[in-house]
């Protein structure tokens, strides 16, 4: 379970006074989504709050089965279409609006926009990777010895 960022959120809403939008993020994952379309779908759709669903890199597998309890597929976590929230978030001033104090945002405060149909997902099926872990940090810190960083979406803008 990530920090509360609702509250850390509610800790920093007086910076925040005259921002009509802005960012907010776990600060736990990597990621080369596009930050622009993020931005540039959050205003198409006019919602109050919106975040970036990915694919988990888990090594898990999910599990099919009916309620006679046999399995009818099984297969890994990051092929299916499953998504997950991946803690990169656009929101308005207006989400202060749902929150309340002691509440975990992407809870209570994100059933409330939805059931207003205020609440939208950007499909990111880029890189996007967490480092919870030390298994993930290990990961990483390989892959950027080998030079294989998607996430420096900087260093690629340099490059072309």
């Amino acid at each position: 379970m990530h920090s509360n960022i609702g509250q850390r959120l509610l800790r920093i809403r007086k910076h925040l006074a005259g921002e009509k939008a802005f960012l907010a993020n776990y600060s736990d994952g990597l990621s080369n989504l596009p930050l622009d379309e993020l931005i540039a779908d959050f205003e198409r759709k006019n919602v109050v709050a919106s975040f970036a669903a990915v694919r988990s890199w888990q090594t898990f597998h999910t599990v099919q089965f009916g309620d006679d309890g046999y399995v009818s597929g099984i297969g890994q976590a990051r092929s299916s279409e499953f998504l997950i929230n991946g803690g990169f978030f656009v929101l308005r001033h207006d989400i202060f609006d749902y929150m309340q104090e002691g509440e975990e945002l992407v809870e209570e405060p994100f059933r409330r926009l939805i059931a207003r149909r205020l609440l939208g997902v950007y499909k990111h099926l880029g890189y996007w990777q967490s480092m919870d872990t030390f298994k993930d940090k290990i990961t990483l810190d390989r892959m950027e010895a080998q030079g294989d960083c998607p996430w420096m979406v900087w260093k690629q803008a340099k490059a072309t």
